[in-house]
């Protein structure tokens, strides 16, 4: 078969993998990556693509698993890379800023050659909002970040709706692309026209007592691994169930959305999460490391890849997803058993569980008429014409509450 290098030079870690994701779709191939390296303290969440298999890899890898047939999976050595040349169609994404070795890349062509594997370097320049190949255009953006063939094409979605995403809007569009792909993928299915107002966590957790402007339908309360973005979050979740606006949490944004409750339970800033605040009064997210679930079996340490969950019957989320689902997983903490009994007499419904009951995988408010989060990340699962069920749920929702405000 063959080798394929992709070239290109980018500055933003949603992009890592792009081009070469949409190249490895068009040839029936796979994308490959090697050992990365990226700066966590500037973009934290630069590595939080989680990996079916199990691990992390650069958050930019959503493209492959999005446009291709084979799931990313961890890096892959050289030797590794030209065997796998060998039986298949191999896309190698070949990113300077981001290669722990500069030296790769030649590396790479040499093995490929003495191995008698056909290589070939293909450049992209990015013009605007498009990867350009010897002056055709590739692929591109569109306005939520999607990589497309059709970048700047009229949406015909007509239906307008606004919703606030509790986020930097730099992280999302530059750093994490999976929430705001998946977020247009549930308004491509229902033809809404989707606004989204970027809100900074960072500014609500200075200000405090977040009221929800009068124009939003939703709040989504999206992943990451910046504790920063913590108080903020916990903000907006409790305006957002105050208010009975609806309101989604995805990982971090369920933690937060539980610690909301909490907080109805037990006062206004009483519980934090141990990973935010280790001197919090209550921790509501605890970590699994040395527990043990109802079987005795010990926890991981850390929950990556993807896993089945346990829907819980006659629940809102019942009525989204199957009573098994399968969700990407990326945590190391968990809802502390102890307190679900006094958060379920504060309204929380817990929705889901994993590992045979010892994880509380999704959550909901008993009166509310959508306030649902999930301890995975559903939005890994979205695909073009293909959303997750549960972001369509949600903006169906967001849109009802709309039409009766």
């Amino acid at each position: 078969m063959s080798l394929v290098l992709v070239t290109h030079e980018i500055d933003e870690p949603a992009l890592y993998g792009a081009a070469a994701a949409v190249i490895a779709a068009r040839r029936g191939g796979r994308v490959l990556y090697p050992e990365f390296r990226f700066d966590t303290g500037l973009h934290a969440d630069a590595v939080q693509h989680v990996l079916a298999a199990g691990g992390l890899g650069p958050s930019g890898l959503y493209w492959a698993d999005r446009l291709t047939q084979s799931p990313a999976r961890a890096a892959s050595s050289v030797d590794e890379i030209v065997a796998e040349a060998h039986e298949n169609e191999i896309v190698v994404p070949i990113h300077l800023e981001y290669l722990r070795n500069p030296t790769l890349p030649g590396t790479i062509v040499r093995a490929a050659q003495n191995a008698g594997v056909e290589t070939t370097i293909v450049t992209i320049r990015t013009s605007g909002d498009s990867f350009v190949v010897e002056g055709d255009t590739l692929a591109g953006r569109d306005g939520f970040g999607r990589i497309t063939d059709r970048p700047e094409s009229a949406s015909e979605n007509s239906i307008p709706l606004e919703i606030g995403l509790i986020a930097a809007e730099g992280d999302q569009r530059g750093v994490y692309p999976a929430t705001l792909a998946s977020l247009a993928d549930a308004a491509d299915s229902l033809l809404i026209n989707l606004t989204v107002r970027f809100i900074d966590p960072v500014a609500l957790r200075d200000a405090g007592n977040f009221v929800i402007p009068a124009s939003l339908a939703g709040l989504v309360l999206p992943g990451g691994a910046a504790m920063k973005n913590v108080p903020g979050q916990i903000e907006a979740a409790a305006a957002g169930l105050a208010a009975g606006v609806p309101t989604v949490g995805l990982c971090l944004g369920m933690q937060t959305m539980a610690t909301a409750i909490a907080w109805r339970r037990f006062g206004r800033g009483t519980a934090n999460l141990a990973e935010a605040d280790p001197a919090a009064p209550i921790k509501t997210f605890v970590p699994m490391a040395g527990e043990k679930g109802p079987n005795g079996r010990p926890l991981p340490e850390h929950r990556t890849g993807t896993h089945s969950s346990a829907v819980t019957a006659q629940t809102r989320l019942a009525e989204i997803l199957p009573a098994s689902a399968d969700v990407h997983y990326n945590h190391r903490y968990r809802l502390d058993p102890a307190l679900v009994k006094d958060l379920e007499e504060a309204g929380l419904r817990v929705a889901a569980t994993g590992l045979d009951g010892a994880i509380v995988d999704a959550i909901e408010d008993r009166d509310h008429p959508f306030f649902i989060g999930m301890q995975g990340h559903p939005e890994l699962g979205s695909r073009e014409n293909n959303p997750h069920p549960l972001l369509s749920a949600f903006l169906s929702a967001a849109l009802a509450h709309a039409h009766s405000h």
